[in-house]
C-alpha cells in the first residue's frame, strides 16, 4: 500500500518544544514506566552506555537511567525539551536531532524509545527498527514503550495486514489532535524480528495522564534482545 509522507518536521519540533515542562507535569509521574525502565536496565550491563530516542524532559526515564549509574545520552528533535533535560539530568549528554537523522559515533549497550515514535509512518518505523539494531551491540537490549488500542485496527482504511499496523489514526494529546501510527502486538513482533531482535519480555499497564482532553493510555512495554546483525 502507498505510505504517506512523514508527520515529522519543523512544526513537530516546535510543537514539542512549546510543550516543554507541561509535558512532564502531565506524564512525569509514571510508576509503570519507571518499573519497566528498571526491568530493562536489569538486562543491561552496569555502567555501560545507553541511548534514549526522544528524551523529552529527562523525567522519569533519563533520571532513572542516570541514577542507576549508566552513561546516558539523549536525543530529541525539540530543542526546548533538550534544554529542560539538561537541567534535570545534567549527568547526561545530548543532541538536538531527529531519530531518523541521528548518526551515532559509537555502539550502545541499550536503547529506549518511549512514546516517541507515534508520528512516524510505517516505513519510517521499519527504518528505525533497523537503526536501533545498527546502533546497538550484539546481545544488547531495547526497550519500547508504546500504546495498544483495544479496537480492531483491521477495520481501519489504512490498515496494513502485512505489517500489522494502521497509519493516519487521529487521537487527542494534551488538548491537541495528532495523527499517529499504531502497531498490533504481532506487528511489533514482526517489526523487531525483522531487525534482528527477539522479544524477551512484555507487560501491559494503564496510565492515566494528569491532563484534560487526553485519553487513558493502555501502555505496552517490550524488551527485546539483539540476536543477529542486520
Amino acid at each position: 500500500m502507498a505510505q504517506k509522507e512523514s508527520n515529522a518536521g519543523p512544526l513537530l519540533a516546535q510543537f514539542w518544544s512549546d510543550l516543554g515542562i507541561k509535558y512532564q507535569h502531565a506524564y512525569g509521574d509514571d510508576a509503570g514506566l519507571v518499573k519497566a525502565v528498571k526491568t530493562w536496565l536489569s538486562y543491561v550491563s552496569p555502567g555501560t552506555s545507553v541511548l534514549e530516542c526522544g528524551c523529552g524532559t529527562g523525567v522519569p526515564i533519563g533520571r532513572t537511567i542516570a541514577d542507576g549509574g549508566f552513561k546516558y545520552h539523549g536525543i530529541d528533535v525539540a530543542s526546548g525539551m533538550i534544554e529542560v533535560c539538561q537541567e534535570q539530568v545534567p549527568e547526561g549528554t545530548y543532541e538536538v536531532v531527529s531519530m531518523l537523522d541521528y548518526d551515532p559515533k559509537t555502539e550502545y549497550d541499550g536503547i529506549v524509545a518511549s512514546l516517541s515514535h507515534f508520528e512516524l509512518t510505517p516505513k519510517e518505523h521499519t527504518k528505525m527498527a533497523r537503526n536501533w539494531s545498527q546502533w546497538t551491540k550484539l546481545e544488547s537490549h531495547l526497550l519500547i514503550s508504546t500504546i495498544i488500542f483495544e479496537e480492531d485496527l483491521s477495520g481501519h482504511a489504512s490498515f496494513d495486514a502485512e505489517m500489522e499496523c494502521a497509519a493516519g489514526l487521529e487521537t487527542m494529546f494534551m488538548g491537541n489532535k495528532i495523527i499517529i501510527t499504531l502497531f498490533t502486538k504481532e506487528g511489533w513482533r514482526r517489526l523487531l524480528e525483522g531487525a534482528g531482535f527477539e522479544i524477551v519480555h512484555t507487560e501491559m499497564d494503564m496510565f492515566v495522564p494528569k491532563v484534560e482532553a487526553t485519553p487513558d493510555e493502555p501502555r505496552y512495554y517490550i524488551i527485546a534482545k539483539k540476536r543477529v546483525q542486520v
